[in-house]
């Protein structure tokens, strides 16, 4: 009893009226964190503005002879040291490496405290900085969040709303007339074939005279309707082209050579044609 009340006056001396922080225990740790224990209790210690106490929990309930899992001797323990929080816990490793520390807040009154904690930290000093953020709750702080280096966002380059578009060249916009002033050449043929074939139907065939006059005018609508189709689709070809060129030179303006379009009568059994050429760059 002597010895025992030897080493809690010596826990008390420094810690009465105050927070006592019992060193944190451990089982088996990997080589690496043999040191975790003494830098986690005192970075925790520090955090909470307690004492370290010179004895482990056990030691000191076993001093008294309880058990420090029962409150009453944990309340024992506080009274003793007259402390008015005192602090302990335990650290343990898995197998994977991954560290927990259950650590118990008890306030006499009594008032028990307890949470475990997963560190995912690989090394003593950032375990202890780890075990200070994450246990921040319990000792009624706001848990800090870890701080980490974000790159700055790289800027895209600007966008100019306002950039000037590409302009149509004049090549262009005579493929895009031709092509339309031939298209509605051809619909004019094709109206006047369709209104030949009209008087074809309702021309008399009752003499030689009005025979032959039916086969003039028939060979006369079939002309008209060849020269209609043929400058329609001649005429949609170059309209259409014009309209590529125009949609890509607006989007990009680009270099565009020259583009040569002409229209050439050729003639043909019972009639005459139009032969469409166009040089494409």
């Amino acid at each position: 009893m002597l010895v025992a009340g030897v080493l809690l006056a010596m826990t008390a001396s420094a810690a009465a009226d105050s927070i006592t922080m019992f060193p944190l225990t451990a089982g088996t740790l990997p080589t690496s964190l043999a040191k975790a224990p003494a830098k986690l209790t005192d970075a925790l210690a520090k955090s909470i503005d307690a004492e370290v106490a010179n004895v482990a929990i056990e030691d000191a309930a076993g001093l008294l002879g309880c058990d420090p899992e029962a409150t009453p001797c944990i309340e024992a323990v506080s009274k003793s040291i007259k402390a008015k929080r005192i602090v302990f816990g335990s650290i343990t490793a898995d197998e994977d490496g991954a560290v927990k520390v259950t650590l118990t807040r008890f306030d006499p009154g009594p008032d028990r405290q307890q949470r475990t904690f997963e560190l995912s930290s690989s090394t003593a000093d950032a375990l202890a900085d780890e075990l200070v953020r994450v246990s921040a709750p319990l000792f009624g702080r706001e848990a800090s969040i870890e701080e980490k280096p974000v790159d700055p966002p790289k800027d895209d380059p600007p966008k100019d709303l306002d950039e000037p578009r590409g302009k149509i060249s004049g090549v262009t916009w005579g493929i895009m007339g031709g092509g339309a002033v031939v298209t509605g050449l051809g619909v004019v043929f094709l109206v006047q074939a369709s209104s030949i074939a009209d008087d074809v139907r309702a021309a008399p065939k009752n003499t030689f005279q009005d025979i032959q006059n039916l086969r003039a005018l028939e060979d006369q609508g079939q002309t008209r309707q060849r020269l209609g189709i043929a400058l329609t689709a001649i005429g949609a070809v170059g309209l259409g082209y014009g309209i590529y060129r125009a949609i890509t030179e607006r989007k990009a303006p680009a270099s565009v050579e020259s583009t040569s379009m002409r229209l050439t009568p050729v003639p043909i059994e019972g009639g005459a044609a139009l032969v469409f050429t166009m040089g494409v760059p």
